[in-house]
C-alpha cells in the first residue's frame, strides 16, 4: 500500500507539473528585446538567465523525456532567484523614490501661500 501511495503522489506530482507548464506557456510574459537597455538595467540584469536558457531548460525535452539535466535547471534557478531579489529590491526603492517625490509636490501643492502685500 506505501509503495502505491507513493506512486500516486508521483504522478499527482508530475500531472500538477505539467500543467503548470501547460499554463506558462499560455500565459507567457511579453518580451522586452525591442527595448533599448540603459547601462543601468543592464547592471541589474546581470548574470541573469536568458529567456532563450529558460526555454530550453523548460520546454526541450530530451528523448528520455527529462526537461533538461536537473543541474542545469538547479543553476538555472538559482540565477533566476537572485534576479529576482535584485529586481524586486529595485523597484522597491524606485516605488518608494515615488512615493516620496509624490508626497513632497503634494505638501507643496497645499502649502498656504504668503501675500506680501
Amino acid at each position: 500500500m506505501r509503495r502505491e501511495l507513493a506512486r500516486i503522489r508521483w504522478w499527482a506530482r508530475l500531472l500538477h507539473a505539467r500543467r503548470d507548464l501547460l499554463i506558462a506557456r499560455i500565459a507567457f510574459p511579453g518580451e522586452t528585446g525591442t527595448v533599448d537597455l540603459d547601462a543601468a538595467w543592464e547592471a541589474l540584469a546581470a548574470d541573469a538567465p536568458t529567456s532563450a536558457e529558460l526555454s530550453a531548460a523548460v520546454w526541450d525535452v530530451h528523448e528520455e523525456g527529462i526537461p533538461g539535466s536537473i543541474e542545469r535547471i538547479d543553476a538555472l534557478a538559482a540565477r533566476l532567484a537572485s534576479y529576482e531579489a535584485r529586481v524586486s529590491d529595485n523597484l522597491e526603492t524606485v516605488t518608494a523614490d515615488v512615493v516620496r517625490a509624490m508626497g513632497e509636490a503634494h505638501r507643496a501643492s497645499v502649502r498656504p501661500k504668503v501675500s506680501h502685500g
